[in-house]
């Protein structure tokens, strides 16, 4: 006997290989998930890792900009400790300038010259005084000429005075005191007239 299978073959072959086809879709699925998931997953740790490596450095760099302000400080108040040292170098240098422009005066002064006043301001020292005679005038500016402590002396005016009955010459000196790195030691010998 003949036996004729009703049962259509081909549908049941599309029908197993859908179900196999549903299959490996699903499955495929199923491993892009876990892959999504772990790509997820591991961008999510290394997102987590670099926002605590920011804050760190956010706080180190907090730390440093703290200690830089410190170090600017630092930087400023060493230059105004060195602008005040240059301040008290400058008056330590002019400290005995004034007593050292009147003993250089007063160790020029010939015994027939008396002065009457002095003004110095600015390296700039005024004399204002009598001398015996013009030569006794004379003889003193020389020698302030010849004093590594002075420079550019100039007679101002001379006229004769009576003083107690005698007569007297009125001067009045102009000089220049010479700086400080120009001069001198204190205890040269002055200069010879040329």
């Amino acid at each position: 006997m003949i036996r004729i299978n009703l049962i259509p073959y081909r549908e049941a072959r599309r029908r197993a290989q859908s179900h196999q086809h549903a299959a490996i879709f699903a499955a495929v699925l199923a491993v892009a998930v876990v892959l999504v998931v772990g790509v997820h997953q591991f961008t999510g740790a290394q997102l987590d890792q670099l926002k605590t490596e920011t804050l760190a450095l956010q706080r180190q760099n907090i730390a440093l900009k703290h200690k830089i302000g410190r170090i600017s400080d630092l930087d400023d108040k060493r230059a105004e400790v060195r602008r005040k040292l240059a301040v008290i170098d400058q008056l330590q240098d002019g400290r005995f300038d004034t007593l050292e422009t009147l003993h250089a005066i007063a160790a020029t002064i010939p015994n027939n010259v008396w002065l009457k006043s002095v003004e110095y301001r600015d390296q700039k020292v005024r004399l204002v005084g009598w001398g015996e005679s013009n030569k006794a005038v004379a003889r003193f500016m020389r020698q302030l000429d010849h004093s590594p402590q002075f420079n550019d002396v100039r007679l101002g005016e001379i006229r004769r005075v009576l003083m107690a009955g005698l007569p007297m010459r009125h001067f009045t000196l102009h000089l220049t005191r010479t700086t400080t790195a120009s001069r001198q030691p204190a205890n040269a010998a002055p200069k010879k007239a040329q």
